[in-house]
């Protein structure tokens, strides 16, 4: 059974090694910050940095293993109907994000999604790793600069996650309204579901 999460909004689930999370853009126009941790030691986590090592590539696709701040795969990206454009290179948006683009307080943001999703499990890490951007469309030029462009994902894609160890997986519809990261500048819902 499908799951929504609002535009802006979160949800963290608990998988068993061996189960996975179908995450779906419903709209085709959602970036989804995603994260894992290791259950039930938290201080290990999905780290890009080391995922990038491992997979000598910036960016992940369809196959990829995931790997954690100690080498050991959590996740794998076991299917992807989109054209695979996933970021590993930039930050969660936080408040301090939004206060440098001149939002008054109190803007939603991944940074916090993050913790109140883990709190409804009753998991509360000490700090926020760097996620995979899922969907999200970041172009590296030939100068070594980034650039945030829209999505290239399509209604209803979706990546399949599947469970290396007993993990809890986190997503935050992000809610950026600045950058073109969700076309047309509007957080939408996705949906996800748990597979056995």
């Amino acid at each position: 059974m499908l799951t929504a999460i609002a535009g802006g909004e979160s949800a963290a689930v608990a998988l068993t090694a061996g189960q996975a999370v179908k995450l779906v853009n419903t709209h085709g126009s959602q970036t989804v910050d995603a994260w894992c941790l290791a259950a039930p030691d938290t201080t290990q986590y999905l780290s890009v940095e080391h995922t990038r090592r491992m997979l000598s590539r910036l960016f992940p696709k369809e196959g990829d293993p995931l790997y954690s701040n100690r080498r050991n795969v959590l996740l794998k990206i076991e299917r992807d109907t989109s054209r695979g454009k996933h970021d590993m290179l930039v930050a969660c948006c936080d408040h301090w994000l939004y206060a440098f683009y001149g939002c008054p307080p109190g803007h939603r943001n991944c940074r916090d999604n993050y913790f109140q999703a883990l709190a409804r499990l009753r998991v509360r890490p000490d700090m926020v790793p760097n996620p995979i951007n899922l969907w999200m469309n970041v172009a590296v030029d030939g100068n070594e600069r980034i650039a945030l462009r829209e999505p290239i994902s399509q209604p209803g894609d979706y990546v399949l996650l599947r469970a290396l160890m007993d993990c809890y997986v986190i997503f935050s519809a992000c809610p950026m309204d600045i950058t073109p990261v969700n076309r047309g500048g509007t957080p939408r819902m996705v949906h996800y579901e748990l597979v056995d």
